[in-house]
């Protein structure tokens, strides 16, 4: 969650600087790359959910997916 909550953080900074900026193309890729943080955002609270919705437990264990 961390890593989401960095990667929302460093968005924000280039939205911040896309607004600052008087230079149209430096603002376009400031939101460009600020879209692309918010979307690695996603992922890794995307990933993050699907690890939640594993089974803690249960039949079987680690070492048997290391003998097959």
């Amino acid at each position: 969650m961390e890593r989401a909550t960095y990667f929302r953080r460093q968005a924000e900074v280039l939205l911040g600087l896309a607004r600052a900026t008087i230079d149209l193309g430096v603002a376009r890729r400031l939101r460009n790359l600020a879209a692309e943080f918010q979307d690695k955002a996603d992922e890794f609270e995307s990933d993050q959910a699907d690890f939640s919705q594993m089974p803690s437990g249960g039949r079987g264990s680690s070492s048997d997916i290391n003998r097959r």
